[in-house]
């Protein structure tokens, strides 16, 4: 798999025009660090020895100091050239019914991650539920098979 940076700034640009909450129901320090290891990467704010303590300063304790979108050209996270594997987990876990308890919601949100991640032969599909709530892994799509 190779999720170019192409698709993904599609992917964020169309998050932003939707006004999607990426985190959820979840705060972002308990959304990211179900992905990251948030007390092993740096602070910005010198008032804090990781990124969980900044985050959760900038975008908890003060949520006006960062946009909503900031998530997306952090270069901690990095979510525009990291592997694949830590981008899909980060599309998986924006759909996992603990962060979007509507399956409805849920389901919409991944048509749409679907239609942008088809050019690379992916597809966020359900793995399997919770309480009838879907939960979304990302697989190869099948090729298509050549005479």
């Amino acid at each position: 798999m190779r999720i170019g940076r192409d698709i993904r700034q599609t992917i964020f640009d169309g998050l932003r025009i939707e006004n999607v909450r990426w985190w959820g129901a979840l705060d972002e320090v308990a959304f990211l660090s179900a992905i990251f290891d948030l007390e092993t990467l740096p602070s910005h704010d010198s008032r804090f020895q990781d990124a969980a303590g900044d985050i959760w300063q900038h975008r908890e304790n003060n949520p006006d100091d960062w946009p909503d979108d900031w998530v997306f050209g952090d270069r901690r996270l990095n979510l525009l050239g990291c592997v694949d594997e830590t981008f899909l987990a980060f599309l998986c876990r924006m759909l996992h019914p603990v962060v979007r308890p509507d399956g409805n919601e849920a389901r919409g949100l991944a048509a749409k991650l679907n239609e942008a991640l088809a050019p690379a032969g992916i597809a966020l599909v359900e793995e399997r539920s919770i309480f009838g709530r879907p939960v979304y892994a990302a697989r190869p799509l099948p090729r298509p098979v050549r005479s």
